[in-house]
C-alpha cells in the first residue's frame, strides 16, 4: 500500500506543484449582489488558464484556446437537488454564456505596425445576471 501511495505522489506533484513554472493572477470584481473573481494560471511558452469564481465556488476552468465562446447549460431537475442560488431563476434550464476575447494594439516591430494581442476582456452571464462585466486581463 506504501508503495502505491509514493508512486502515486510522485506522479501527481509535477501536475499540481509545477508552480516554478506558473503564474496565478486573480482580478475580483462585483456585480449586484454577487462576487466573481476570475483567475488566470499563466505558463511561459503553454496555454493559459482561465477559472471563474462566483460567489466563492469555482464554476469551471478552461484553456485560453476555448474561453473566447463559453456556454454552459444545467437543467434545474424537479426533485430537492442541491443548486447554486444562481441557477434558481424560475426557468427550466440555466446558462452560463459569455467569453474573453482578445484585446489587441498595434505596435512597432522592425519598423512596421503589427497587431499584438495584450490581453482579453472578459464577460459572463448566469441566466439573466452579469456575473462578469469587460474585466480586462493584461499581459
Amino acid at each position: 500500500m506504501m508503495r502505491r501511495l509514493i508512486f502515486a505522489a510522485a506522479f501527481a506533484y509535477p501536475l499540481f506543484f509545477n508552480g516554478a513554472h506558473a503564474a496565478e493572477r486573480c482580478l475580483p470584481q462585483t456585480n449586484g449582489s454577487h462576487s466573481s473573481k476570475l483567475c488566470v494560471n499563466e505558463t511561459p511558452f503553454g496555454h493559459d488558464y482561465y477559472t471563474l469564481w462566483v460567489d466563492n465556488a469555482p464554476i469551471f476552468t478552461l484553456p485560453d484556446d476555448y474561453i473566447e465562446s463559453v456556454t454552459l447549460t444545467h437543467r434545474i431537475p424537479e426533485d430537492a437537488a442541491i443548486e447554486f442560488p444562481l441557477s434558481r431563476q424560475g426557468t427550466p434550464t440555466v446558462t452560463i454564456s459569455g467569453g474573453c476575447t482578445p484585446i489587441s494594439e498595434q505596435q512597432e516591430s522592425g519598423g512596421k505596425k503589427v497587431g499584438i494581442e495584450v490581453g482579453r476582456s472578459c464577460s459572463f452571464t448566469w441566466g439573466n445576471v452579469v456575473v462578469l462585466k469587460d474585466l480586462q486581463i493584461r499581459y
